[in-house]
């Protein structure tokens, strides 16, 4: 299977690494290793995560990385054997990703931007 991971994944995981090891020195390695078990999981079974959404482009889904308390959001293409990674988000946010809309509604994933709606803080 393919596995991609999206430009803004790629900032969100840094930006979150750069946090850990900066502020849990004891557990440095913590966050990259539930994401190495997430890709081993969804590489063996890609519709492993919750659905959180239904899209035109396909089935935005979600797995927990329960000790670092994170969503990694993703979608996977059966047709194409292609999984993306859409963005990393925090399960403890008061807000979800923008434009991934609360399950059952409609939004195209070009929208994504997995940032904070205005007036909240990231």
């Amino acid at each position: 299977m393919k596995l991609e991971i999206s430009k803004r994944a790629r900032r969100q995981i840094e930006k979150i690494q750069g946090w850990w090891s900066e502020n849990r020195p004891a557990a440095r390695g913590l966050f990259l290793d539930e994401l190495a078990t997430a890709e081993r999981h969804l590489r063996t079974n890609p519709e492993l995560g919750s659905v959180y959404s239904e899209q035109k482009t396909g089935t935005v889904r979600r797995v927990l990385l329960p000790k670092t308390h994170h969503h990694l959001y993703y979608r996977y293409r059966a047709d194409r054997d292609e999984l993306t990674v859409l963005c990393i988000w925090g399960a403890t946010e008061r807000a979800w990703p923008e434009a991934l809309t609360p399950p059952g509604e409609l939004l195209p994933l070009a929208a994504l931007s997995c940032q904070a709606r205005p007036g909240q803080q990231r």
